[in-house]
């Protein structure tokens, strides 16, 4: 019998406070409203490419929590299994776009947040994880509270007891928590994670290491055993013009990406973008698909307002076939 879901998703929704038409945050009157989060736009995004997803949290009972659900109902989201709580708040960005030569500003307001209290005995792991092939969170979730560090652990352990496929990128937040401290938390992780995420930054500035984009691919499979390692990195030309490359390893063999260049509207949740192509591809077609097909949502994803995808997979799809005018290159 198959499995409810293809891919269910544990982390924090935030609102996205934006001034429109690239005004300052310290000069606006008025704000744009996105529903974002890291791990929820994976989830809404997987969805929109044609995947069952559902998405697990927590939210204050309030307007602003029904305002995330009904978004991600009109996602196509499964958000039955969220709780509503009493008296808790959502978590707030402040996103400043800018035109050069003003650099973009970004302010969080997240302390306490219904979703950072998320605990062990909010949710039964073991039923959740047999329901689906996949689950997904990543390595700003864990950083919010030490009870979100411990349900990060559940949640990932109960995939592994289930066989599910485990995803996990390493994003890392410094207003949240110190190098040293994501390093302890995501090391006792990683072992059991399927399909890794990282870039040099990270890699450099948690983990210590050092050498070529295939040498720190090679040292994150030896050190923690991750099936799939994908290494990403993105150029960008000013404020308005980018590229991004993908690269894995996967049987001892890397993998490239096509690079794709792209305009840029918003860059915001791109890298989940990039995550959500690449998860909705190696699932149905494996690791070149998924690089491909990651590198074209990504380089869609730059285009339209919002941290969620606003387009299908055969529109990505035609982007990969040349279909669409962007340059693609190997």
């Amino acid at each position: 019998m198959g499995r409810k879901y293809d891919l269910i998703s544990l982390g924090e929704p935030l609102l996205r406070l934006s001034p429109p038409e690239f005004r300052p945050i310290r000069a606006t009157d008025s704000f744009d409203v996105r529903i974002v989060g890291s791990q929820l736009n994976v989830s809404a995004n997987c969805a929109r490419l044609g995947m069952q997803t559902a998405f697990l949290t927590k939210l204050p009972d309030s307007p602003l929590g029904e305002l995330v659900l009904d978004n991600c109902r009109a996602y196509g989201v499964d958000v039955s299994n969220i709780p509503l709580i009493s008296g808790s708040r959502m978590g707030t960005t402040y996103v400043e776009f800018s035109v050069a030569p003003r650099q973009p500003k970004v302010v969080y307001d997240r302390t306490d947040s219904a979703a950072s209290t998320v605990a062990v005995g909010d949710f039964d792991w073991d039923m959740l994880a047999s329901q689906t092939s996949c689950l997904y969170t990543d390595g700003i979730f864990p950083g919010l509270s030490d009870s979100c560090r411990q349900s990060t652990a559940a949640f990932v352990a109960a995939g592994r007891r289930h066989n599910c496929i485990i995803g996990f990128d390493l994003n890392f937040r410094s207003h949240l928590w110190t190098p040293a401290a994501a390093l302890a938390s995501w090391s006792e992780l990683l072992p059991n994670i399927d399909l890794l995420v990282t870039n040099r930054n990270v890699s450099e500035q948690v983990f210590g290491f050092s050498g070529s984009d295939e040498e720190l691919m090679r040292r994150f499979h030896r050190e923690f055993g991750c099936k799939v390692v994908c290494f990403t990195s993105r150029d960008m030309d000013g404020l308005q013009k980018g590229g991004w490359h993908s690269k894995a390893l996967a049987d001892g063999m890397i993998y490239h990406g096509v690079d794709c260049e792209f305009d840029i509207i918003d860059r915001y949740g791109t890298g989940d973008a990039w995550f959500s192509g690449f998860l909705s591809g190696y699932l149905s077609d494996g690791v070149q698909y998924g690089l491909d097909l990651g590198n074209a949502v990504c380089a869609l994803a730059h285009t339209v307002n919002g941290d969620v995808i606003s387009f299908s997979r055969r529109d990505a799809e035609n982007i990969m076939g040349g279909k669409v005018e962007l340059s693609l290159k190997r």
